[in-house]
Formats: structure tokens, C-alpha cells, sequence
């Protein structure tokens, strides 16, 4: 009895679990809040709890939505110093000049399908690129999260190349200016298509209104600032004010004693929840061979082909294979030695979406006579994507198991073949 209320408490708990979360921070505010006086070595720590526990610890985005920052110089440091599945704490340090305000719209995410990359305060600003996990996530964005001048500045943050493997972020070297920049910080913020949808750059140089911008249905809006062109003569400052109703959204610059620093923003809608779920390679035809050979010593045990692109496995071990998404049908060429006293039970992964019967399965014995096996299958896609296969080769088995980034990772095994001693 006391096990099935345990079981009871622990599927109540996981069913509570959130997978998205978001928030306004104010507390790095010199006036609105106790104990910010940001500046000559100030550092200040802060806790921001989620509204429930994530199941995972998730990603977090942060934006800036009000800065005011003293002429001439400053520094200003901001960096994302932990993240558990309750709370996320962040940490703001001023070198010297006062840093007035800074406030922070943040969102959270359980989702394989985003990637974060966090460069805070790189000394020196130059370009960088990263690796992503996930092949599919073909689209991002990036966000300034702190900064560092010693007099006028005019640059721009940029993901400047994306590709199967990796990104890249650029930073405008305007001469003249560009040695003025010590430091910047930004987030870096990839992922699948229908992740984001971008309105484009948004270059301010006076009086800014967004316009009515219609809400997307389960979307964070995001105002991603990118870059200044700062004269150096008054303080930067940038904060959005908001109108929305029901279905709009629109925003302006608000001023206090001058007009808004000249900068460079996107528009950003991210996805909280998605449509597309990634799916494993479906085999939808095989075709199988059996046939004698009269000496089998220099065969291997296993032959894995991927026949298009001609890759070939022959040797016990693990590898990675990274199909491409214009590769459909994909079709592999699988052949074994089958010797006399051995058996084969071989599976593919037939449909995704079956509660039985998902996979063909095939059950050989071998004799002198039919001494090697040949499979021959055909896989196609729900819809195009790049395919993260992983091949364990061993002795007497071979395992293909595809590599799923969707709201968790998950591992699939789409070929399965194993020998038995009879």
C-alpha cells in the first residue's frame, strides 16, 4: 500500500512539472530597488524562482529592456551564475562609473530543441564560434547582455554564418571606435526553424515606435538588443514601454532628458511550445538476400554500407553519422556472415506512431549452404531534417540508434541485429 501512494505522490509530482516559465527582473535598479548602488567595484547576486519546477534544468534567455548607463565610461559585468530546476540566480558588478539600471526580461525552457550559448563579458570583443549539439537548429538570434567602452562606440552583433555543425558571431570593427569597446557580453540563441520568428533588425536613431504587431500564439515576444552607435556625450539609454491588448503588441523607446541612444534591435517571437516533433527514420521496404560462399575468411562479420554516400563499416566499434536531409530514401546495404552454428534475429524500426508491430523482424538460421545474409532497407523521414545516427559494431551485434533533439533527447534504435549460437 505504502508503494502505490508513493507511486501516486511521484506521477502527481511529474505531471506538475512546468517547461516553460518567463519573467520581468527590476531588482538591479538604483532608485526602484535597496542596495543596487552600482558603481567602484559594486557586485550584487540575485535569486529570480521559477512559478513551478522544471523537470530538467532548463535553458534561460535573458534580454534587456531598460538600461541607463553614465557617459563617458563605464563597466558593466552580467552573467548567469547558476541555473537549477526552481531557481536561476544572476550577478551584476559596475568597474567604476554608476550603472543606474538595468532591467531584464528573462524566459526559461525545458526544450531540446533551443540551444543557449552564454558569452558573458569577453574581454577584448572579437568574433567566436561555437558548436552546436543539435544538426537541425538552422536558425538564431543574438542578444547583448553587458558592456564595457571607454568613449564613443558604433558596433553591431551578428550571427553572421550557421551551419551543420556551427556558428559563428561577428562583431562590426568600426575604425576609430571599435579599440573603445573592452567588453561585451551577449547570449547566443540557436535552434529549428519553427523556433523563431525573426521581424528583422531594427535600426533607432531618433524617436522609436514599433508599430501594432499582431501576438503569435504560444510565443515569447523578444526585443534582442544587438549593438549602439554611441557618441560618448550623453548616458546610453534604452527602455521599452509597452502597449498591448488581447492580440497586439507595440512598444516605444521612452526618453528622460534626451532622446533614446541610437541602436540596433530584433524582433523576436520564440516558440514556448512546438508543432514539429522530431521522429526516428521509418524503414519502409527491405528487401533480403541469403547465398553461399565458398571462403568466408577475409569477410567481415558485419558489412554496413550507406549506400549513397558510400559509407562504409566494417570494424567493431562506435561511430556517429551525420545524415544529411536531402538524402531520402535513405538506404543501407547489411551484410553478415552466417555460419553454420549461428542464427540471426534482425529489426527495423517500421513505424513510429504503432503501438505494436513497430518494427520488421527477421529470424535466419544458418548452414553451410546459405553462409552470408544480405538486408537491404529503405528508411524515409517524417519531413526533412539531418539525422544523428550512432553505429555500435561489436562481434556479434550491430545497433543503429538515431539521435532525437525534441522537447527531451531521445536515443532510438532503428536497426537491431544480433547473432546466436544456435
Amino acid at each position: 500500500m505504502l508503494q502505490i501512494i508513493i507511486f501516486i505522490l511521484l506521477l502527481s509530482l511529474a505531471l506538475n512539472y512546468i517547461t516553460y516559465d518567463s519573467g520581468l527582473f527590476q531588482d538591479f535598479d538604483w532608485f526602484g530597488s535597496s542596495g543596487f548602488a552600482c558603481m567602484n567595484s559594486f557586485t550584487k547576486t540575485s535569486t529570480i524562482t521559477f512559478s513551478g519546477q522544471f523537470e530538467n534544468t532548463p535553458q534561460v534567455i535573458t534580454t534587456l529592456e531598460f538600461i541607463d548607463l553614465t557617459t563617458a565610461s563605464t563597466q558593466l559585468e552580467f552573467q548567469i551564475t547558476s541555473i537549477t530546476k526552481q531557481t536561476f540566480s544572476v550577478m551584476a558588478y559596475c568597474g567604476f562609473n554608476r550603472v543606474t539600471t538595468i532591467q531584464i526580461r528573462w524566459f526559461a525552457i525545458d526544450d531540446q530543441r533551443i540551444e543557449v550559448f552564454n558569452n558573458f563579458n569577453m574581454i577584448n570583443p572579437d568574433d567566436k564560434t561555437f558548436q552546436i549539439k543539435n544538426r537541425n537548429a538552422q536558425s538564431g538570434f543574438v542578444v547583448m547582455t553587458s558592456i564595457h567602452y571607454i568613449g564613443p562606440i558604433d558596433f553591431l552583433l551578428s550571427m553572421s554564418q550557421i551551419t551543420m555543425q556551427q556558428v559563428t558571431v561577428s562583431i562590426t570593427k568600426v575604425a576609430g571606435k571599435f579599440t573603445n569597446l573592452k567588453q561585451i557580453g551577449y547570449q547566443l540563441i540557436v535552434a529549428v526553424d519553427e523556433a523563431f520568428v525573426n521581424l528583422g533588425l531594427q535600426s533607432v536613431t531618433g524617436a522609436f515606435n514599433s508599430g501594432i504587431l499582431p501576438i503569435q500564439p504560444n510565443r515569447w515576444f523578444a526585443i534582442a538588443i544587438q549593438g549602439f552607435n554611441y557618441s560618448n556625450s550623453k548616458n546610453i539609454r534604452v527602455k521599452a514601454i509597452f502597449t498591448n491588448t488581447p492580440t497586439t503588441i507595440s512598444y516605444t523607446w521612452g526618453t528622460w532628458y534626451d532622446i533614446e541612444t541610437p541602436n540596433t534591435h530584433s524582433q523576436i517571437w520564440i516558440a514556448y511550445q512546438f508543432v514539429n516533433s522530431y521522429k526516428a527514420l521509418e524503414c519502409f521496404t527491405i528487401r533480403t538476400s541469403r547465398k553461399y560462399i565458398q571462403d568466408l575468411t577475409n569477410l567481415p562479420k558485419f558489412s554496413l554500407k550507406f549506400d549513397i554516400v558510400n559509407q562504409i563499416y566494417n570494424t567493431i566499434g562506435n561511430y556517429n553519422y551525420i545524415l544529411d536531409k536531402s538524402i531520402t530514401p535513405f538506404i543501407m546495404s547489411i551484410e553478415i556472415k552466417c555460419q553454420a552454428d549461428m542464427k540471426i534475429q534482425a529489426e527495423f524500426n517500421k513505424c513510429n506512431a504503432c503501438n505494436t508491430q513497430k518494427f520488421h523482424v527477421f529470424k535466419y538460421n544458418c548452414f553451410n549452404q546459405m553462409n552470408y545474409v544480405g538486408f537491404f532497407p529503405k528508411f524515409k523521414q517524417a519531413f526533412q531534417q539531418y539525422n544523428h545516427l550512432k553505429i555500435n559494431m561489436q562481434e556479434t551485434s550491430l545497433e543503429i540508434i538515431q539521435v532525437l533533439y525534441d522537447q527531451k533527447i531521445i536515443e532510438q534504435t532503428i536497426v537491431k541485429i544480433e547473432l546466436f549460437t544456435q
